[in-house]
């Protein structure tokens, strides 16, 4: 791999001789590090380590996360379609567990696509609270939405805003706030060898920095008194990271760095910004820990007033008629039917966060948890429905052992035959695998109809 010269030159300036020379050593290596990070809110990480068949390493930074054996394709195990598992880079779980976010909190990611750090800061929160995803690129939130739904979260609005409008309407109102910035990627070179190339032309230090202060300045107006904002890139350069958070103080005195002491991450460079105090922030290096480059800050806002208070959403209840066809399928399938309130939209039926504040004037890309669709007399379940509910034994299950070729058959999308299971009678059946829940099918006459959605299925 050839490392721009810019770059090259810009770190050896930094750099003694000695550790330049393993920093830039390691970066060349061709090395590709695979972990996964446990789905807690559906399992615990003694259970996860129990059933899954394969010897894990820790991350040390990370309680939830582990490394894989080499040659593993975890994406293709029935657990990672059960959402019992996200797939990450081990450096990027660092900001998330930084961020460490606490069930019943109000949470914004500000930058959150494609939804790696937005489904750890989810499972932490346990369905309590409030988390607000926000990206600006419409197309990313697809994927972000995906992920999400994969794990099973039902507290979360998914949303498609400058950040500008969400200061607007959110000013001093959120626990936690993370922003995972845009920059220009230089801790990714080694997995991204086409980085390289984008760097200079679209990634550029000088081209990240301006965007990076604006999402911080306005972050900054949505944290409350006593809240935390975490501030993270996956970049080397200095002027991205402890210069941008010199910055960042300068202009924002009622904030204060804490210091990260977490096992595997070396301190910042305090030295590279003439800042002592740069030191409490945390950096991954690849010649230091089994990971990429990441960078993290984190910051206290100490003054600023009162913790701001929204109105709740407003909306009428849906009436009991139309949400009877729900209710008869959940008692047709013996499934417990989520808690909570739900909404209705055209025919899409979503159960809301408990503690939804009104959204005006947001692009919102969903609202809570998509349940199905409701039209006059009958109910169809939605997939993020099926991955929403907990572990449990219904009375219509196809349950499919991991280690079963129906269960893959079933994740490619293929028609199941009535011999292969034992559920009688026509209707809908709830599949899972070890009591998790991987979607849906459907008996039919003498087909079993498999309803898993094509854009979700095993290739």
């Amino acid at each position: 791999m050839r490392l721009p010269e810019e770059f090259t030159a810009k770190m050896q300036s930094l750099m003694t001789n000695e550790e330049y020379h393993l920093f830039i050593k390691e970066l060349k290596r061709k090395i590709m590090i695979h972990s996964l990070r446990v789905n807690t809110r559906k399992i615990t990480v003694e259970e996860f380590l129990r059933i899954f068949p394969y010897d894990l390493t820790p991350v040390p930074w990370c309680a939830e996360g582990f490394y894989l054996p080499k040659g593993l394709k975890a994406s293709k195990h029935p657990f990672y379609y059960a959402g019992l598992y996200y797939l990450q880079d081990p450096s990027a779980m660092l900001p998330g567990a930084v961020l460490a976010p606490e069930p019943g909190e109000r949470v914004l990611d500000l930058c959150a696509a494609p939804g790696g750090k937005s489904t750890q800061i989810g499972a932490a929160m346990n369905d309590t609270g409030f988390l607000l995803l926000n990206d600006i690129n419409p197309k990313r939130t697809k994927a972000l939405l995906k992920n999400v739904e994969n794990f099973g979260l039902k507290n979360v609005v998914v949303t498609n805003n400058q950040p500008r409008e969400l200061s607007a309407v959110f000013a001093n109102y959120f626990d936690r706030v993370l922003v995972d910035a845009p920059c220009s990627g230089e801790g990714m070179f080694r997995r991204e060898a086409r980085l390289t190339i984008a760097w200079r032309r679209n990634f550029h230090p000088s081209l990240c920095v301006p965007l990076q202060s604006e999402l911080l300045d306005e972050a900054a107006r949505m944290v409350a008194p006593g809240g935390r904002l975490v501030y993270s890139t996956c970049t080397f350069s200095p002027e991205e990271n402890e210069l941008q958070v010199k910055s960042f103080l300068a202009r924002h005195p009622a904030f204060k760095l804490l210091a990260i002491e977490r096992e595997g991450v070396s301190p910042g460079r305090g030295e590279w910004a003439s800042d002592q105090r740069l030191k409490k922030t945390g950096r991954i290096w690849p010649h230091l820990a089994r990971g990429e480059g990441q960078f993290a800050a984190l910051l206290e806002k100490t003054e600023g007033g009162k913790r701001a208070e929204l109105p709740a959403w407003g909306g009428p209840e849906p009436e009991e008629r139309r949400l009877q066809p729900f209710w008869d399928f959940c008692s047709e399938v013996g499934i417990t039917p989520p808690p909570g309130r739900f909404f209705i939209q055209g025919n899409d039926l979503l159960l809301l966060p408990e503690s939804l504040p009104r959204l005006p004037n947001l692009t919102l890309v969903r609202v809570g948890l998509l349940v199905g669709e409701l039209f006059e007399g009958r109910f169809v379940p939605s997939h993020p429905f099926a991955l929403a509910l907990e572990r449990q034994t219904a009375r219509r299950q196809l349950e499919l052992a991991p280690d079963q070729y129906e269960v893959l058959k079933y994740l490619r999308g293929d028609t199941l035959l009535p011999d292969e299971t034992s559920i009688e009678g026509n209707g809908w059946i709830l599949v899972t695998t070890n009591g998790f829940p991987l979607g849906w099918a459907k008996r039919v006459g003498n087909l079993i109809k498999n309803f898993y959605p094509p854009a979700w299925r095993l290739r």
